[in-house]
């Protein structure tokens, strides 16, 4: 290169003969200058839609979460299936929460008496010394048998007489087996 930029002009290339050289010797032409410049369409981004984008992009869930995520509810039947309580597991019935329930409220809290007659100290088995007369008592109630003597004829006292026939049946609103558990309890928790 010459001092002022430029190249010095090409010389026909000669062959051993001085004869000039086809036209595929020649030299090529210099490439022109390209200069970078941005293009018109594109608009510059701001920080702020840059972080929006990235913070987005940052939030997504995992593709093997996925899979997770589909399967969680499925362990949950199975965990509540495989430690929940089943139908022949469930406890007995118990007979002072059935006799709170339903009988305390004529028959005192510790069946002491009230609107229906003494149940503690063992007057339930001194009524009823047969099992089998307690549990139909319950079942029907006083109402078939108002103004009629009921219980043990040779009870000391005498029997008790079911003046009101207040005491509702309890047939089909307990089942046998809460029949037979507050029974049990009038006759020997109370």
């Amino acid at each position: 290169m010459l001092a002022g930029g430029e190249a010095p002009a090409a010389t026909p290339a000669t062959t051993g003969d001085s004869t000039p050289a086809t036209a595929s010797a020649a030299p090529a032409a210099a490439p022109a200058k390209v200069t970078p410049t941005s293009p018109a369409f594109i608009e510059p981004v701001s920080k702020a839609a840059q972080e929006k984008f990235q913070s987005v992009k940052r939030r997504r869930v995992p593709v093997w979460a996925m899979g997770v995520l589909v399967l969680l509810p499925v362990w949950g039947f199975l965990y509540i299936g495989a430690f929940g309580t089943r139908a022949a597991e469930t406890a007995a019935p118990d007979g002072a929460t059935i006799f709170a329930n339903n009988c305390a409220a004529c028959h005192g809290a510790s069946g002491q008496g009230g609107v229906g007659p003494k149940l503690a100290g063992g007057e339930a088995k001194l009524t009823f010394p047969d099992e089998a007369d307690h549990l139909d008592w319950i079942k029907t109630g006083s109402a078939p048998h108002k103004g009629q003597p009921y219980g043990d004829p040779n009870r000391p006292v005498g029997q008790h007489v079911a003046t009101s026939g207040g005491m509702p049946a309890f047939q089909g609103k307990l089942s046998d087996a809460e029949i037979q558990a507050v029974a049990d309890y009038e006759r020997t928790g109370l």
